[in-house]
């Protein structure tokens, strides 16, 4: 694929979103969405309403987003530190290991409104709890994938590497945590999005009457404050948005030499 192929495509991931966010929006504030459906202001306020309702609390909305990002990028980090270490022991101690696989898939599927209603009552900090429901949602899904790249080696890399003696701690080193490396952050990228998600919904439950979580379920709950609980719907898109392009870019700084990143 040539240079130009390569900036057509990338102007066509970036021009197909924003052409079918606007038709959205034109829908939206013609009520064609509303008369389709059914719907009234009230269950559905229009985006005019929503962008004025965003820049009136733009400080409030702020500081509650604050407050969200900081549990879930938490969990994210630690959840994805547990999952590495355990796909590292399933690596190492494969019968023994193999077991703690299927240990974090299965805690991996517990429900996330279950999750979030026993994590407030074991903790009392708002804090702790929300940030233990991301760990919980994340770890899974960095230790499938992590022990996926750790397992899954070229095998002429690996051969090389043993025809001129390497010793296990040099194979591991050099050849397993490198090309582990790009699954790591497939599940960051995952990971990113599921933390926000826990803890959003995490404090629909938390005692704390703070966050984006807190506050759509307050505002969606008024009558006249539908367009805030939108305001704030908008302002968790723009949180999980911003996360997952942080790790994006963290993956284009330390897999530049790979053959993937180096074709975007």
């Amino acid at each position: 694929m040539n240079r130009k192929s390569l900036e057509n495509e990338r102007l066509g991931l970036l021009v197909l979103p924003i052409l079918f966010g606007a038709i959205m929006v034109v829908l939206l504030q013609t009520k064609v969405v509303h008369g389709v459906f059914g719907l009234k202001e009230l269950q559905l306020p229009l985006p005019s309403q929503v962008a004025e309702a965003f820049f009136q609390r733009l400080s409030d909305i702020c500081t509650d987003m604050g407050i969200t990002l900081l549990p879930a990028v938490l969990g994210m980090i630690l959840g994805g530190l547990i999952g590495y270490g355990t796909a590292l022991l399933a690596v190492r101690f494969p019968r023994g290991g193999y077991g703690s696989l299927i240990l974090m898939t299965a805690i991996n599927s517990i429900p996330v409104v279950a999750l979030a209603t026993v994590m407030n009552r074991w903790f009392d900090s708002a804090l702790v709890s929300k940030t233990a429901v991301a760990v919980v949602l994340t770890m899974g899904i960095m230790t499938v994938n992590a022990y996926k790249g750790l397992c899954d080696l070229r095998p002429f890399a690996l051969d090389l590497m043993r025809t001129y003696g390497a010793e296990k701690r040099t194979v591991f080193w050099k050849l397993r945590i490198p090309a582990s490396l790009p699954d790591v952050f497939t599940a960051l990228k995952l990971g990113s999005t599921t933390a926000m998600m826990a803890t959003i919904i995490s404090e629909f439950f938390a005692s704390e009457t703070a966050g984006v979580g807190f506050m759509i379920k307050y505002s969606l709950r008024v009558g006249n404050q539908k367009a805030v609980g939108w305001a704030y719907i908008v302002a968790a898109t723009i949180l999980s948005l911003a996360l997952y392009g942080i790790v994006c870019l963290l993956e284009r700084y330390f897999l530049r030499w790979h053959v993937a990143i180096r074709r975007k």
